[in-house]
């Protein structure tokens, strides 16, 4: 709807009278006087700011049609700064705007970025990083990004010290990114102060000085950065460069787990589980892990499989239940969770709780942390003709320095009973005379077997040896492989054992 100047309104206000009224806050005299100067006077600068609180809805509802139209006029009439606001227009594609249009944006931004707008730079780093309205270039993006860096806008000197950090678009400059780096974190970016803080804590990136690591990242967490307020608060918590302060863990965690970070939740668990020194609420702590368990996280399940197994937290002990988080928590991709299920493998714990093939992956898990238990099952296993087993044991004497002889027997049984892993490796043994006599057309075969099963590793090794053999060879490797198909076909399928 079009805006009515007020019943008995006197001539425009001038552009002084309007900054006045914009410092106290009153934005429905700002938008009245900015559109009668915008029609009446037709300045490029009236036109924009006019636009401008159309864009924000000050003073009144946003109405970004209208300011689309204002900010058209104003960049006809050369006015940077609306060239570039309607470019960013163009690209959001607002639901109560223009289509979206990164075409158009990228034409705005390119001229306005032309006369020394820093925005317009940024904007247009970002466009020719993406592809989005340009061709991809990492050059132009640098550029753009270096000039709008030397022209002070704080997130394009971010992506300027990322640009160096990685090599895009230019050569790989460490010390120049950290220096782009700092300058954004004193400019205010919390990503900066955030990535600056991990660098001087580490080490990596920076001289470790993780003095003023600590005092980079509570700039960031004080400013509201989520992963800033986490790595706080797990200082706290495990007195991490810092003395633990309870009262500091729990202020940046529970502000941090209120947004649903789930590694947040799980930590604050740890906290109310009694860890450093925060008094343990055991029903809070079973909410906060549940609730990031839900969400994916896999720590947290261990953790609630850890209470669920020795009864702590008020929980009764449940093995079975505990099994069952244990196996949630490894599809969730913690490396912890399988390790335990494999000790309790070795342990003889799982028996009825969980099939031995699916034993065997988690049992080897243990085994690398050294678990000499878990082994000696996943060994016992393979002797009992489990083919996961004699597989998994295969491998394991393979990269352990065990007998290769012996590993080589197990994989050509479990090869022999369809494991495709084990023929892949089994395969490699024959190719480099491993454990047995080298022969290519043999391995030529297990390889091809493999490959028919969707090995995309046994079909490009099958073609290295190709190139090693004669073509009657490789026919004879071939029919080889087909009788071995011929003859699985006409078995009864092969369970796991």
């Amino acid at each position: 709807m079009p805006e009515v100047q007020a019943e008995g309104e006197a001539e425009a206000p001038d552009m002084a009278e309007i900054e006045e009224a914009w410092r106290r806050g009153d934005y429905v005299f700002v938008r009245r006087g900015l559109k009668r100067l915008a029609e009446e006077a037709g300045t490029g600068q009236a036109q924009y700011r006019y636009g401008r609180v159309l864009v924000e809805g000050r003073g009144g509802p946003r109405d970004i049609h209208g300011a689309v139209d204002w900010l058209t006029k104003a960049s006809e009439q050369n006015v940077v700064e609306a060239a570039t606001l309607l470019a960013r227009i163009y690209l959001s594609g607002p639901p109560d705007g223009p289509e979206r249009d990164p075409v158009q944006a990228a034409r705005l931004l390119s001229r306005s970025a032309a006369r020394g707008d820093a925005e317009a730079q940024y904007y247009l780093g970002l466009l020719y990083r993406a592809g989005t309205g340009v061709d991809q270039d990492p050059a132009s993006s640098y550029n753009w990004f270096l000039a709008a860096a030397e022209n002070g806008h704080v997130a394009a000197q971010y992506e300027l010290s990322r640009a160096l950090s990685r090599g895009e678009g230019t050569a790989l400059d460490t010390d120049e990114a950290l220096r782009w780096l700092r300058r954004a974190a004193e400019g205010g970016h919390v990503q900066a102060q955030y990535f600056l803080a991990l660098a001087l804590d580490s080490g990596r990136g920076a001289p470790q000085d993780r003095d003023a690591a600590l005092d980079w990242v509570r700039r960031a967490a004080e400013a509201g950065f989520l992963p800033a307020q986490r790595v706080l608060g797990e200082k706290y918590l495990v007195g991490d460069g810092v003395e633990p302060q309870p009262a500091e863990t729990l202020r940046w965690l529970e502000t941090a787990a209120d947004t649903g970070d789930s590694r947040s939740q799980y930590l604050l668990a740890r906290a109310y589980l009694g860890e450093g020194g925060v008094p343990p609420n055991g029903g809070e702590a079973l909410q906060l892990l549940k609730a990031a368990s839900d969400a994916g996280y896999g720590p947290a399940t261990t953790r609630l499989a850890q209470l669920q197994e020795t009864g702590e937290a008020g929980l009764a002990p449940d093995l079975e239940g505990a099994v069952a988080l244990y196996r949630k928590a490894e599809a969730q991709g913690d490396a912890a969770a399988a390790v335990r299920l494999g000790v309790l493998a070795g342990e003889g714990s799982l028996d009825g709780l969980a099939a031995p093939h699916a034993a065997v992956p988690w049992a080897i898990a243990a085994a690398e942390q050294g678990d000499a238990g878990a082994l000696d099952w996943v060994r016992g296993q393979a002797e009992e003709g489990l083919r996961p087993a004699r597989t998994a044991y295969g491998i394991w004497l393979l990269a352990h320095e065990g007998d290769p002889e012996e590993a080589a027997g197990l994989l050509l049984k479990a090869a022999e009973a369809g494991d495709v892993r084990a023929q892949f490796r089994y395969g490699e043994l024959l190719s480099t005379g491993t454990g047995v006599a080298q022969d290519y057309a043999a391995a030529h075969m297990w390889m091809n077997i493999a490959a028919a099963s969707g090995s995309s590793q046994a079909a490009q090794r099958r073609d290295v040896l190709s190139d090693l053999m004669t073509p009657e060879q490789v026919a004879d490797a071939q029919r080889a492989a087909r009788v071995h198909f011929d003859r699985m076909a006409a078995e009864p399928p092969v369970t796991s054992q």
